[in-house]
């Protein structure tokens, strides 16, 4: 088991990117994706190969299927470091959620 999760500044920087986002239609919505993908990649702490291979080098992908994210991670020993990116149709995804 791995000890530390780490979400990476760009990371960081792109969940309050994703929840300003909704935000503007539905504060609940907003705060429920964001928990629904860190309660999701909490879980890579217990098993961090659940996420496909990485199309980068070195990465793995923890597909978020219930919303249109796809979080790239990297695990180097003991911590799996997270750097999460929208797909490329969230916009238009996500108003259909909404």
């Amino acid at each position: 088991m791995l000890k530390e999760i780490i979400f990476t500044i760009p990371a960081q920087e792109d969940l309050r990117a994703i929840k300003q986002f909704i935000c503007c239609d539905n504060f609940e919505t907003a705060q429920q994706v964001v928990e629904y993908i860190i309660d999701s990649v909490e879980k890579l702490k217990d098993n961090p190969s659940i996420g496909r291979a990485g199309r980068v080098l070195r990465t793995r992908e923890l597909v978020i299927s219930k919303y249109p994210y796809i979080v790239p991670y990297q695990v180097r020993e003991n911590t799996i470091y997270i750097c999460i990116k929208s797909t490329p149709y969230f916009k238009k995804v996500a108003a259909t959620i909404i």
